[in-house]
């Protein structure tokens, strides 16, 4: 097939993470088996803040530089790659009403089609009444075809009226092929000579890892290792990862010989901590973290808190993880009960084993592949 007679596939990305180059290369790779260019443009991050972008220096991909604006109380974002969208037979941007691209996009729908790509909703924000949320609403309708994060978005996305034939549940999740190389690497005199080197005795480890920000709740995870410690004279506690409330755990770590800080570590280097582990304790937000849980069958237990990612539609309660009332007394009982129970352990590593064969990188790449092919072959 002739180079010029490809259909083209644009996807514009405010920022870049290094967790999304795996997803975009294999995308790239699986759409070209059908005949389908892909182009990839990025921009970066407002300084200061997460995720922040990494460099692609792909022939198909295209780096911008995001403009942010502060409009009374509001940060507006404008990509300025309307250029890049020439020749292009589908647009797929984040579904985010601060995006002014976006509005651009609607206005020319009739010239390409646009699709979205992304949550459905702010999952953090407090109410669906909010002005933010009713800009998204409106923008939630304004697209050829939908890319849900995940069967909960899929269910927003439809909820608010929108065609359940044209939206493809994409299976959010992050290429856990390292990580799983080091998990199955670790020996159990690995895991006694890490014990050792912490200080740790005994087999009661749990485990925090992820952004150290007021949404995961550091607090409250603090005050149900303190409850736990003394119930569990063995009881103890790993912190993984950097925020604005690390030192908020160096305290704690200081004051308590069997709270260890690690601090940020990424890919394999997390692997003998979570071969130490027998929960993740995450009550507060949860996003791909539960990736890391199932790929290392460490059950997540977390509370109905509102406020989490669209992934925590991944957990099946008492099945592959806990789901408590949010409420410190019950999920401190809820971990206990884990920690004391042999045959619920089991029940639930097993549960997350049949999970990370599901949610694999592999799956989510082919979900979005079939989705930019049937969207294309849409009048």
């Amino acid at each position: 097939m002739p180079e010029m007679s490809r259909p083209v596939v644009t996807i514009v990305q405010r920022v870049l993470p290094q967790y999304r180059i795996p997803f975009f290369s294999g995308l790239k790779d699986r759409l070209g088996k059908s005949g389908i260019s892909l182009r990839l443009v990025y921009g970066q991050e407002f300084p200061g803040t997460v995720p922040r972008t990494v460099a692609c220096d792909e022939e198909w991909c295209q780096r911008i530089t995001n403009r942010y604006i502060r409009l009374a109380g509001l940060e507006l974002v404008w990509q300025p790659c309307l250029a890049q969208f020439e020749g292009s037979d589908l647009i797929i941007v984040e579904q985010a009403n601060r995006l002014l691209v976006n509005y651009s996009l609607i206005r020319k729908r009739k010239q390409r089609k646009v699709a979205y790509f992304g949550h459905g909703r702010n999952m953090q924000a407090g109410s669906d009444r909010s002005f933010r949320e009713r800009g998204k609403r409106f923008l939630l309708g304004k697209a050829d075809w939908w890319f849900a994060y995940t069967g909960m978005t899929a269910d927003i996305v439809a909820g608010a009226g929108f065609p359940r034939d044209r939206i493809t549940v994409v299976g959010n999740t992050i290429d856990t092929t390292a990580f799983s190389r080091e998990l199955a690497a670790v020996s159990a005199h690995d895991r006694e000579a890490l014990k050792a080197r912490l200080g740790l005795k005994g087999s009661n480890i749990v485990l925090f890892c992820g952004g150290m920000n007021g949404g995961k709740r550091l607090g409250f995870v603090l005050e149900a290792c303190l409850a736990l410690r003394g119930r569990l004279a063995d009881f103890a506690a790993i912190f993984i990862g950097d925020g604005p409330e690390l030192p908020l755990v160096e305290d704690a770590a200081r004051r308590y010989p069997w709270i260890r800080c690690i601090g940020p570590l990424f890919a394999g280097a997390r692997a003998p901590y979570f071969r130490l582990g027998k929960a993740l304790l995450l009550p507060g937000s949860v996003g791909l973290a539960i990736i890391d849980g199932f790929v290392a069958q460490v059950p997540l237990i977390t509370t109905d808190m509102p406020g989490h990612g669209p992934e925590i539609g991944y957990l099946e309660n008492g099945v592959n993880g806990i789901m408590t009332r949010d409420d410190l007394g019950t999920y401190v009982e809820a971990i206990a009960s884990l920690l004391a129970s042999e045959s619920l352990q089991g029940r639930l590593m097993e549960g997350c084993r049949r999970s990370a064969e599901k949610q694999t990188m592999e799956n989510m790449i082919g979900n979005f592949a079939a989705g930019v092919e049937q969207c294309l072959s849409r009048p």
